[in-house]
C-alpha cells in the first residue's frame, strides 16, 4: 500500500500497560507526545468504566473514541459525525452499548451462585467504601468503578473445577467469563476488546475511506488477546505479576519492560520503524 494512503490507529490497554500500579504513565510521556505530533488517534481500551475512562482521556488529552468495559461500551467524542441514533449522549460522548446489560448478567450469575457451588464476590456485592478499600482507591474513584453498563468484575473464591462448571453454565446463557489482570469479568458473549476495536476502525474508514487504516494494539492480559490478535500489529507488555502473555499469532512484538516504562520505548521504536507511513 502507498505510504501516503496509510493512516494509523493505536489502541492500548491501560492497567499494567500504559499505566503502572499507581495509575501513572511515567516513562511513556515522550511516546505519547510523538503519537500526538503524528496525528495518530490513541484509542484507550480497558475493562474500566466509561466514568473512569473519561478521567484518563482528559488527563492524557485524548480526543479519540474510548472503549470501556472490555468492549461492551464504545464512546465517540462529540464532533465524530455519527448517526444520531447510534447511542445516547453522555458528557461529550455518543455512547454505544453492546450486548446484554449488566443487570441481565448479574441476575444469571447470582442465580448460579445460589443454586450451584459457584463462589465469587463481585463489585455489585460491595459498596463504594468496601470497593475503595479493596482496590486502594478513593471513594469517588470507587463509585466511578461501579458505574457499569455491561460487565461485572469479580474475585473467584471457589475451586478450579467449580470455576470451569460456572463458565460452562454462563456460556449456555450467552455470557462470557474473561480473565483480566486483577479480576475475572462477566460480559456478553460475542463482545470483546477486539470486536470493539474493529467497530471503531470501521467508523474511521467510513469517515475517511480514501485511506488504508492500520492498527497497532498494545496490552498485557488475557482480556487483551482479542484486540492483539485482530490488529495489524501487536505489542505485548510483560506483566510482572501474571507473566508475559503468549499470543496465537507469531508476528508480535514484546516490550523490554513492564508498564509504561516498557510501553514508551517500544512504541517509539515502532513509530521509528514505520516512519515512512506515519
Amino acid at each position: 500500500m502507498a505510504a501516503d494512503k496509510v493512516r494509523w490507529l493505536i489502541c492500548t490497554d491501560l492497567d499494567a500497560s500504559l499505566l503502572d500500579g499507581s495509575y501513572r504513565w511515567s516513562g511513556a510521556e515522550t511516546a505519547l507526545q510523538a503519537i500526538k505530533a503524528a496525528g495518530i488517534p490513541l484509542i484507550l481500551n480497558s475493562s474500566k468504566t466509561l466514568a473512569e475512562m473519561r478521567f484518563f482521556a482528559t488527563a492524557l488529552d485524548v480526543k479519540a473514541p474510548v472503549i470501556a468495559e472490555n468492549g461492551t461500551v464504545i464512546a465517540f467524542p462529540t464532533g465524530f459525525n455519527l448517526p444520531s441514533d447510534l447511542g445516547v449522549l453522555e458528557d461529550g460522548y455518543t455512547v454505544e452499548h453492546c450486548g446484554k446489560s449488566r443487570n441481565e448478567i448479574l441476575a444469571a450469575a447470582h442465580n448460579l451462585r445460589e443454586t450451584t457451588d459457584a463462589d465469587f464476590e463481585g463489585f455489585a456485592d460491595m459498596d463504594a467504601i468496601e470497593l475503595a478499600e479493596s482496590l486502594g482507591l478513593s471513594a469517588e474513584a470507587a463509585e466511578a468503578a461501579q458505574l457499569r453498563y455491561g460487565t461485572e468484575p469479580f474475585l473467584w473464591r471457589g475451586s478450579k473445577a467449580a470455576l470451569e462448571s460456572f463458565e460452562k453454565s454462563l456460556a449456555a446463557l450467552d455470557i462470557a467469563l474473561v480473565r483480566g489482570g486483577h479480576f475475572y469479568h462477566l460480559m456478553p458473549s460475542g463482545q470483546s476488546k477486539g470486536t470493539a476495536l474493529n467497530a471503531v476502525c470501521e467508523k474511521y474508514a467510513a469517515r475517511q475511506p480514501a485511506y488504508d487504516w492500520c492498527t497497532l494494539a498494545i496490552g498485557d492480559s488475557p482480556n487483551d488477546s482479542s484486540m492483539l490478535e485482530t490488529a495489524d500489529y501487536a505489542l505485548v507488555i510483560p506483566n510482572l505479576a501474571k507473566g508475559t502473555l503468549k499470543l496465537e499469532r507469531s508476528d508480535y512484538m514484546t516490550a523490554n519492560a513492564s508498564g509504561p516504562e516498557g510501553w514508551g520505548p517500544a512504541v517509539l521504536q515502532f513509530l521509528k520503524t514505520n516512519e515512512g507511513t506515519i
